[in-house]
């Protein structure tokens, strides 16, 4: 059995390809295959594409190398469903950015239409469009001014605490993690001495089959975003996640690659600012965009200068995301780790993927391919090296290929065998041939993968 598949596809308009890759991609692991076709009502199947915004940061019309194109997405949910007998629950799920308008994503390549057509199509299932995240801001230049509660995800969500089983047990970044939002105690409250727990939203974590859906991008804190980062949009609480350590290695921390006087001003300049953001409403917003207009103009924007941990330093954000993988994974309903492992599989869009500032702004590649993988570190191995970079030189890539307790690869990375459809035959991970010539272009803050070695 190969673990991943590679096949080419023309583009979004190749509805067939598509299609039949799926229908391949769904039989890769006999015990999804097997479960789907029970044809039981109460199944219920999770399929998660990456949603993260509704377009690219500062192009509005630019959104097809953001986001899983539709196209993958109904392809999906109609082979599902085929194999399901028309019977049980698909939820199409995400947590999106907090201040992305989930509507305009829904809207995006005619998806509403679709998933309408196969309702009446298969009138006893049941498809669902679930927003995980319990609460959503309306940013004005980056700076939080509005904040309002969401419809919670119907399934409720999961405290799932990783105890020492978590990445950041021992981390000498304890006290000091930077999460989603201003209130930097709520992320370490949540992450110290043995407790590290995660709230995840209920519908992944009760769903019977979990299909992961990414995008094939380059991010400015991991390197890459694939099956692997995909998972960040399961949690119903951004704010527990660590995003960065603040510091810079000297001090223990990775926010910034250096000590510098700027980048000292920067740091206690913004510890002071996102306080009065966060207690002083109206005024401190105010203050806080006509601070960063001005830091912006003296000390460059984040689309040049590296901040907030966005670079190859970064030692926090892949262990969050891997955390999380262990707690889909794993966890039961009342978030306790020794769950059978959960039926998984991941289908990477990568048939328009994204290189450079990813995963908000990256520019469009035309790479031509669907990836398949029977688990997430598989996915991802395949698809560093269809961008062109060696796996083993991304912290969030090779770490899921370490041994542990609550494993996230179920083979070393050395023994994944890849059926490459470009070639018409089956190879090594090392044989896997760059999508496109010269491979993608990394964030700036990682242009340590331009060597693949």
């Amino acid at each position: 059995m190969s673990h991943a598949r590679v096949a080419p596809v023309s583009g979004y308009g190749d509805g067939e390809a598509i299609r039949r890759f799926v229908r391949t991609a769904l039989d890769m692991d006999p015990a999804v295959s097997r479960l789907l076709r029970e044809r039981l009502p109460q199944r219920v199947v999770a399929v998660k594409p990456n949603w993260v915004q509704e377009s690219h940061e500062y192009k509005p019309d630019v959104w097809e190398c953001v986001i899983t194109h539709p196209s993958v997405v109904l392809a999906i949910i109609e082979e599902v469903a085929e194999m399901m007998g028309g019977q049980g629950t698909i939820a199409l799920c995400d947590a999106p950015h907090t201040y992305a308008r989930f509507d305009a994503i829904v809207a995006r390549g005619k998806l509403a239409e679709g998933l309408d057509a196969l309702r009446l199509r298969y009138p006893v299932l049941r498809i669902e469009v679930i927003d995980l995240r319990r609460e959503v801001w309306r940013c004005v230049e980056q700076v939080i001014v509005e904040r309002r509660p969401n419809s919670p995800d119907p399934r409720g969500y999961v405290r799932v605490d990783l105890g020492r089983a978590s990445l950041f047990h021992d981390h000498h970044g304890e006290g000091h993690y930077y999460g989603a939002d201003y209130d930097t105690g709520e992320v370490n409250a949540h992450h110290r001495g043995d407790l590290h727990e995660y709230l995840i939203a209920g519908t992944p974590v009760h769903a019977d089959i979990f299909i992961n859906v990414p995008k094939l991008k380059t991010h400015k804190k991991t390197g890459i975003t694939c099956a692997l980062k995909n998972l960040v949009g399961i949690n119903g609480d951004k704010n527990w996640l660590p995003h960065h350590t603040e510091g810079t290695p000297r001090t223990g921390g990775d926010e910034f690659p250096n000590d510098s006087v700027a980048g000292v001003f920067e740091r206690r300049a913004k510890r002071v600012l996102r306080e009065a953001a966060l207690h002083l409403p109206g005024v401190g917003p105010y203050l806080y965009r006509k601070a960063r207009r001005a830091g912006m103009r003296m000390l460059g924007d984040s689309e040049t200068v590296v901040r907030n941990g966005n670079w190859a330093g970064n030692d926090t954000c892949w262990r969050m995301a891997l955390d999380l993988n262990r707690g889909l994974l794993y966890a039961d309903g009342e978030g306790r780790l020794g769950a059978a492992r959960k039926p998984y599989l991941a289908i990477v869009d990568g048939i328009v993927g994204g290189e450079g500032n990813g995963p908000l702004c990256p520019e469009p590649v035309n790479s031509g391919v669907l990836i398949a993988a029977t688990g997430p570190a598989e996915a991802d191995a395949a698809a560093a090296c269809l961008m062109g970079f060696d796996p083993a030189c991304l912290p969030i890539v090779a770490h899921a290929f370490d041994e542990t307790a609550w494993p996230i690869a179920t083979i070393p990375m050395d023994a994944i065998t890849v059926e490459d459809e470009r070639q018409g035959t089956s190879m090594s991970l090392s044989a896997l041939a760059p999508a496109v010539a010269g491979g993608f272009k990394p964030h700036f803050g990682w242009t340590c993968l331009r060597d693949k070695t």
